[in-house]
């Protein structure tokens, strides 16, 4: 196991725990106050123009104001502490591709011997570290018991064709519901299911941030999750995250993208398991 990925389920675990004690909020409101502290560190990190700053502020204003320390506060400390371990993870993109974190025949391994079997499989096409956290905290709001693996599958060139193209090795379509079928057969899984809701979002809205939180409906893609999973297990999981840019104009949504940004996340799929 890489020591870094695992230190970085170790951060994760940590930002969900601070969240218990907001863990009852709407799901929207939840999901904002992480992509907020996520991003006001990511941008802490980078050279950040005014327009930044101030398109950060804004999204900021829209959170009840008793809730807006936990971005400045102790969750926007973590979230610092966690950027700079993912940057120290993925931060050369060639040397990436030879991690043994890349390959797909290494993560189907690892997920027999770490999980063995779980009832369900949902994989959310560009889902990324804060969808993952939000809805591993409304797990932990009902008393379920959410784990977020201590591998990750790295995507070095963030792009869900680098995943599904090592589908060919397993006999499967070269689609994400190849992916979905693959875990669903590696993990004796009852039901698989697929989603590109968040991909779509990004494509058609991710040149604003505001509109890309309103037009995500991540209250709604939890719900469909929740009542999918029932009381049964399930493995939640994508196969990249999406990037946050910046430039003249302000800041947007994308995935693959191959320069410096204040949040690189497209790189990097997680693996969250609910029991």
């Amino acid at each position: 196991m890489n020591q870094q990925t695992s230190s970085l389920s170790i951060n994760l675990e940590e930002i969900i725990n601070i969240l218990a004690e907001i863990r009852y909020l709407p799901t929207n409101t939840l999901h904002k106050i992480i992509f907020c502290s996520i991003l006001r560190a990511g941008l802490s990190l980078y050279p950040a123009k005014t327009q930044h700053i101030s398109e950060l502020n804004k999204l900021i204003q829209t959170i009840p104001i008793s809730y807006r320390g936990f971005v400045t506060g102790k969750l926007y400390l973590k979230a610092l502490k966690l950027i700079k371990e993912f940057k120290r993870t993925v931060e050369d993109r060639y040397r990436a591709t030879l991690l043994k974190e890349a390959n797909l025949q290494y993560i189907q391994d690892y997920l027999k011997r770490n999980l063995g079997k779980v009832d369900k499989v949902a994989v959310l096409d560009c889902a990324s570290i804060p969808e993952i956290v939000t809805f591993a905290t409304k797990f932990k709001s009902l008393n379920r018991h959410p784990t977020i693996l201590a591998e990750t599958f790295i995507n070095p060139i963030g792009v869900t064709r680098f995943l599904t193209q090592q589908l060919k090795i397993f006999n499967q379509r070269t689609a994400l519901s190849g992916y979905a079928q693959l875990l669903k057969e590696t993990l004796n899984a009852e039901q698989s299911y697929k989603t590109p809701l968040i991909d779509l979002t990004v494509h058609k809205h991710g040149v604003s941030l505001e509109e890309f939180l309103k037009s995500l409906k991540i209250q709604t893609l939890f719900k469909t999750i929740k009542d999918l999973t029932g009381l049964d297990s399930i493995l939640i999981t994508h196969d990249h995250g999406y990037d946050i840019a910046a430039n003249d104009h302000g800041l947007y949504i994308i995935h693959g993208y191959k320069g410096e940004c204040p949040i690189n996340f497209s790189k990097i799929a997680l693996f969250l398991a609910i029991s």
